[in-house]
């Protein structure tokens, strides 16, 4: 009888391994968080997975559920490099996928699917790509859902977005943020609302756990989740890593480790309503960066008497980098200069001197060229415009000392939700050119090809234009100058 019982249970268990052989998804189990994920409705959702979280897993199995539930869905699947596709999404598809349910898709480990392609019985597919396909693999077609595994380039992901419009489509991205707040995560992720958050040992903080943006939703799923891996390994791997990398390695919550250059800019913290900038006691300096192939980037800013800066207004007043040119003359420019301040000082009351400053390189090119090649012209940028009636004096161009200065004036400190250190400046959110740049310059991949850090790492040329304008705001040592009205000195009377 022991011995038939036993046969039974064999039985059953190699039954039961065969059915998880064909159909693996039915045996899949999720974690509840990322059960909360699958259910919900939302079109574009993220998974913002530490790692050995169970992001790519669980991103993969919500698509074939979908491509299973639902006759003639198309679906991209997407990954890094075509060696990733294969590596990561491709093999992550066949452990999960229904083998009964294959009509095309042969697979080996080598090679992933054939043809980068999975088609169900139900008329239901799965393209494989990868963003070293470059943005022009991502035109020209309809699709139903797009999985992007691990953050795509921004100008892929904008691609992307225009496939899904024919069909109501839904956008899945999972990820672990090591790049830090790049352009895509600043647009759909900063400023988002928090729905639900829960302490997290690992670091001894309160972190959001699910967030949303317009009705973008986010859930962060957590390592310490995993009930596969060793949490006293875990625990030991945390202890090596800095606060910022845990965060982001073990909760999947987005940080800067991108070489971001001030990574105490925060748009919580430094913007500020137009309506609630002093209107007394203040001083306007203006900083000039002009450009011969593309608009001249202009900032106004407010030096207060309580020592606070205010940037108030610039030129352009729309997005700078969408702009290839700009064919104003001298004269444009200078008239434009002229009627910003005029209504500038009109709303905010300044007195005394207005202080310009310009960018030495530019500002004194012209002359330099044409003695070089020896023509005749001695006109600069800084003599044309002092002709015009506006005088500008050169900005000191010193890089790292300059970022060290805009740090000074960045700085803050907050204790129990009250400023210890206010900043020493503040944007009107009016000025979106200088909250963008500041929040999002940084220097190129920090990470030389053979995976050393480097030394040295230049800024990077896209958003470095209005820093630089504080930058030159911040070495010239901005602060209010008392001025005294004067009084001639009367004669004595003897």
């Amino acid at each position: 009888m022991e011995s038939d019982a036993k046969t039974r249970a064999a039985k059953i268990i190699a039954e039961l391994r065969y059915r998880q052989d064909i159909d693996p998804i039915k045996y899949h189990k999720s974690m509840p968080m990322q059960h909360r994920f699958s259910e919900d409705p939302a079109k574009f959702k993220n998974i913002f997975g530490a790692n050995r979280s169970g992001k790519t897993e669980e991103a993969i199995k919500y698509v074939l559920s979908r491509m299973l539930k639902k006759p003639r869905q198309k679906w991209w699947i997407c990954g890094e490099t075509f060696q990733d596709s294969i590596a990561i999404q491709q093999t992550k598809a066949w452990k999960l996928v229904p083998k009964n349910r294959i009509k095309y898709g042969k697979f080996d480990v080598i090679n992933g699917f054939t043809n980068r392609k999975l088609l169900l019985d139900n008329g239901s597919l799965a393209v494989f790509k990868s963003y070293d396909q470059t943005r022009t693999a991502f035109q020209g077609d309809d699709v139903d859902g797009i999985l992007n595994d691990e953050e795509p380039p921004y100008d892929i992901f904008a691609e992307q977005k225009m496939r899904l419009v024919d069909r109501d489509g839904e956008m899945i991205i999972s990820m672990t943020s090591l790049k830090g707040i790049t352009e895509l995560i600043e647009s759909i992720y900063e400023d988002h609302d928090v729905i639900e958050s829960q302490h997290a040992p690992l670091v001894n903080k309160v972190l959001p756990r699910i967030a949303d943006k317009n009705g973008i939703r986010f859930y962060f799923l957590w390592s310490e989740e995993n009930k596969y891996i060793s949490q006293e390994r875990l625990a030991k791997e945390a202890e090596l890593m800095p606060q910022d990398e845990r965060l982001c390695r073990m909760y999947g919550v987005p940080v800067n480790l991108s070489g971001r250059i001030y990574v105490t800019f925060s748009k919580q913290i430094h913007e500020t309503d137009i309506e609630d900038v002093p209107t007394t006691g203040n001083q306007l300096w203006n900083i000039l960066d002009p450009h011969d192939r593309k608009p001249w980037a202009i900032g106004w800013y407010l030096v207060n008497k309580n020592g606070s800066i205010y940037c108030v207004d610039e030129y352009p007043n729309r997005k700078f980098n969408e702009m290839t040119y700009d064919d104003k003359t001298y004269e444009e420019y200078a008239a434009i200069i002229k009627d910003k301040e005029a209504a500038i000082r009109r709303v905010f009351g300044c007195v005394g001197i207005t202080k310009r400053i310009i960018d030495p390189n530019y500002g004194n090119k012209t002359e330099k060229l044409a003695e070089r090649q020896g023509g005749q012209s001695k006109t600069t940028p800084v003599k044309k415009l002092e002709k015009l009636g506006l005088k500008y004096a050169d900005g000191i161009d010193a890089l790292e000392a300059g970022h060290l200065k805009v740090r000074e004036i960045l700085h803050w400190k907050k204790k129990d939700e009250e400023f210890v250190i206010s900043p020493g400046i503040y944007f009107a959110s009016n000025c979106h050119n200088h909250i963008t740049g500041m929040s999002r310059y940084s220097r190129k991949d920090i990470a030389g090809t053979d995976g050393d850090v480097k030394d040295k790492v230049a800024p990077q040329d896209k958003w470095k234009d209005f820093p630089d304008l504080v930058r030159y705001l911040a070495m010239a040592n901005p602060r209010y100058i008392e001025v005294k009205e004067f009084v001639p000195e009367s004669k004595k009377v003897y």
